[in-house]
């Protein structure tokens, strides 16, 4: 009986089992919203002169090696032109086919574009006209 009582007692003071409610996570601090920098981006009309996109032949020794052994001249480009615009405006300023283009940007923020030509030859006499050799 003893057992039956305490049984009895504590369903007396037991309280009604409650239920748990999911907790709200909440952030602490709202996302800030990143403040974007407006870079003006070169349009195809915008930069749509030849001499707009390329700026000046590049000659240094290693570039005249260049032009006698690989073909190869060295432009200084506009910074925010593509591969494909460099190869049209330097066919159309000096109406030579461009063979091959490689693009490096150096430490001081310069885009520099090393341009191959078809022709055998053609990089030499362009260098002559422009008066750099």
């Amino acid at each position: 009986m003893a057992k039956e009582n305490d049984k009895k007692a504590e369903e007396k003071t037991k309280l009604p089992a409650k239920e748990a409610k999911p907790k709200e996570v909440k952030s602490a601090k709202p996302a800030k919203k990143k403040q974007e920098k407006e870079i003006p981006k070169a349009d195809a009309k915008a930069v749509s002169d030849a001499f707009d996109i390329v700026k000046f032949v590049l000659m240094t020794e290693k570039s005249i090696r260049m032009v006698e052994s690989q073909n190869k001249l060295v432009f200084i480009v506009n910074r925010s032109s593509k591969r494909n615009q460099i190869r049209k405006s330097i066919e159309h300023a000096f109406g030579s086919p461009v063979s091959g283009i490689s693009i490096v940007i150096d430490q001081s923020g310069r885009k520099k574009a090393f341009v191959k030509f078809s022709n055998p030859g053609a990089a030499g006499d362009i260098a002559i006209k422009l008066g750099v050799i």
